[in-house]
């Protein structure tokens, strides 16, 4: 790969090549490796999950993780401050699925590949998420971070699911997305049963 530079923190086992501003930032500010988008399609066509999926070291093994997430934790308590700044993500579960994902990359492949031009969008969630988060969507099919406000157990049938669309809603089958904390927290629902 051309333009391949070294960063060096603290001893030589923690240098590694970098090939993109994201490796060199990811490094120093979360002592991972991880590249923005136009990097990994060049190296593996997008395929190998985010950098901070735990499961990531797994690839390509198949894999199905329910797992906290302080970085999406993070990343959502600031698109969520951005609307209700007085509230906080108290907890995140994000679930990493290696077949799920190689679905979602085949799809974001098919989108890239027709060369389509996209009109430019940029939702408020893009604002508040980090450089190293946002430099691993492709802009250029207009991937984004987005919400969406369920009850609980609705969000463990979604999961149990596969995602996979339901028939209802109020414009017809799909799943619904805001970029708006306010707009999904009216959908949002609290627990039904008291927490113990």
């Amino acid at each position: 790969m051309s333009g391949v530079l070294s960063v060096e923190l603290g001893n030589t086992d923690n240098v590694f090549p970098t090939c993109c501003k994201s490796c060199a930032y990811l490094k120093k500010e979360r002592g991972v490796c991880g590249h923005d988008i136009d990097c990994d399609i060049r190296a593996n066509e997008a395929v190998c999950p985010p950098w901070y999926w735990k499961s990531a070291s797994a690839w390509p093994e198949n894999f199905h993780e329910e797992v906290g997430g302080a970085y999406v934790k993070e990343m959502g308590t600031k698109i969520l401050r951005r609307r209700l700044p007085d509230w906080e993500v108290v907890q995140c579960q994000r679930i990493e699925d290696a077949l799920l994902w190689e679905k979602y990359t085949a799809k974001r492949a098919q989108l890239r590949d027709k060369s389509v031009s996209c009109a430019h969008v940029s939702p408020e969630t893009a604002e508040s998420i980090q450089y190293s988060a946002n430099t691993t969507l492709d802009h250029k099919v207009n991937e984004v971070w987005l919400l969406h406000g369920t009850s609980e157990e609705a969000a463990i049938a979604i999961s149990r699911s596969n995602f996979l669309p339901s028939s209802g809603g109020c414009f017809g089958s799909g799943i619904y997305f805001a970029d708006d904390a306010k707009k999904s927290n009216q959908y949002a629902k609290g627990r039904t049963d008291p927490l113990t």
